[in-house]
């Protein structure tokens, strides 16, 4: 590892996180504090080469600390930060009301760190949806409540929850999130969903029950936020990494397993 002459704030050998976002920082969305709808957004790993390098050049500006944290667990920085992003969006961030109770959709690795930040920030009842079993057990391990997708005891639910999310990108989920929401209700769309998919909603019925929907996309320089949040997690983030394999592994796991209801998140680490 080196560092560059006038870079002050790290030393060779710090343990740190990444956050890959690159934003111009002239746009018009970089000028009003939304860096990741920046126009000219670039990121590490996704448009610049080395996210499966051993090392990488990184600007300084974009690597954080992460004190004793396991590099497993600090590696969840980046989709939680995701996660967090989205609850500012919706109106919940720190600092913000505390809904009663919340809805996911989606059991996958971020459907349940949504699950787990609402009840770390105190929401007293967080259910989980999803058509998987296995998952669903998971989601009770968790601590978290878990409901069959298309089940009476969801259907009975609709209208009844303050806050109702979408980790699945499926868009007939995201059309009918609004129905679960209670009045005065948010509902997040936060999966993604292909770019040419088309949903119908009822103007009158988000006018008549003053529904707010929010939309969210990647990270807005939460990476400080979401380590902090990830050193007072008592296990339950952690659990959500199922797999950590060698790059030379990852084609052949993922064609045999991907699609397996016990592959959660799965991380690369070097050969």
């Amino acid at each position: 590892m080196a560092v560059a002459e006038d870079v002050a704030n790290v030393r060779p050998g710090d343990r740190i996180a990444v956050d890959p976002n690159i934003p111009c920082g002239h746009c018009r969305a970089c000028r009003k504090g939304l860096s990741n709808l920046c126009s000219n957004l670039k990121a590490y790993g996704v448009t610049h080469n080395g996210g499966f390098a051993e090392q990488s050049r990184v600007h300084v500006a974009h690597v954080h600390p992460i004190g004793d944290l396991s590099f497993d667990v600090a590696a969840l920085a980046e989709p939680l930060a995701c996660v967090l992003n989205g609850l500012d969006t919706a109106g919940l961030g720190t600092g913000s009301r505390c809904p009663e109770n919340a809805l996911v959709f989606g059991a996958g690795p971020i459907g349940l760190l949504m699950a787990l930040s609402l009840k770390a920030q105190g929401v007293a009842q967080v259910s989980v949806a999803d058509i998987n079993e296995h998952r669903l057990a998971f989601v009770e391990s968790l601590g978290l409540e878990p409901v069959m997708s298309g089940s009476d005891a969801l259907e009975k639910s609709r209208r009844s929850f303050d806050f109702v999310a979408d980790a699945t990108g499926i868009a007939t989920v995201v059309e009918g999130m609004v129905d679960f929401a209670a009045d005065g209700g948010t509902v997040l769309v936060f999966g993604v969903c292909a770019p040419d998919a088309r949903i119908a909603v009822a103007p009158f019925e988000i006018f008549r029950r003053q529904i707010r929907i929010a939309g969210s996309h990647s990270l807005n320089r939460n990476i400080p936020q979401a380590l902090e949040i990830l050193k007072k997690d008592r296990g339950d983030m952690a659990r959500l990494v199922s797999h950590r394999l060698p790059l030379s592994e990852m084609l052949p796991f993922f064609t045999k397993h991907g699609s397996d209801s016990a592959t959660m998140k799965v991380q690369f680490v070097a050969d």
